[in-house]
């Protein structure tokens, strides 16, 4: 798989797994868990193997090690790897998971069945996970419904102005307050609004 399919695939991933356990520091998990998600590659180019040791299991001891200092980032570097291992079994030449003890690579599906790196199939995977991670990320941040306003509420606003005399000088100071309402159809819509040392205002809503 391309790069842009394993970092949505591992953001994928990550962002589903912390909102099943309502894991912390999402933002610095998805970070690592992108950037993780092409290491393999990084370290099997530097060694001048093409899936070998990048693509072993063995990482999975380091990674797990950093929940000892912290949890989120140590999830995110596991989930990370995972999600990169297991999009690199769905193609053609599979994945050495097993490297160095055995250099045999795991596939799934038949050979016609399998994603070959760089063609149109790969890019309908990446699109395919776009088309799940967009929303998603949309629900978790809440971006979706701030968009929206529900339609048995009333979105109020309201500015007063009053003047006061100090006994000091002759000045006049003038006090400006915002105030912002949601109301529901079905209550009273009469609104009091008190200011200290002053007299209280009333707001009737029709």
């Amino acid at each position: 798989m391309k790069s842009y399919t394993h970092i949505a695939g591992a953001i994928l991933l990550f962002i589903t797994f912390t909102y099943l356990t309502n894991l912390n520091n999402v933002l610095i998990g998805i970070f690592f868990a992108g950037w993780i998600s092409v290491f393999p590659d990084i370290i099997d180019k530097l060694i001048g193997k093409h899936r070998g040791y990048g693509h072993s299991l063995i990482w999975l001891i380091p990674f797990s090690l950093i929940c000892i200092f912290n949890v989120s980032i140590a999830a995110a570097l596991v989930i990370g790897f995972i999600s990169h291992i297991f999009l690199d079994i769905l193609t053609v030449n599979g994945c050495p998971i097993l490297y160095p003890v055995s250099k045999t690579n795991f596939v799934c599906f038949s050979k016609k069945r399998r994603i070959k790196t760089g063609t149109t199939q790969d890019k309908a995977v990446f699109v395919f996970i776009l088309f799940l991670l967009i929303p998603l990320l949309l629900f978790l941040t809440g971006i979706g419904t701030m968009c929206q306003i529900s339609e048995d509420q009333n979105l109020v606003s309201a500015t007063g102005e009053s003047n006061t005399d100090s006994s000091k000088n002759n000045d006049t100071i003038k006090n400006n307050f915002n105030l912002n309402f949601e109301i529901n159809q079905n209550i009273k819509k009469n609104i009091t609004v008190e200011k200290v040392n002053e007299n209280k205002t009333t707001i009737t809503i029709t």
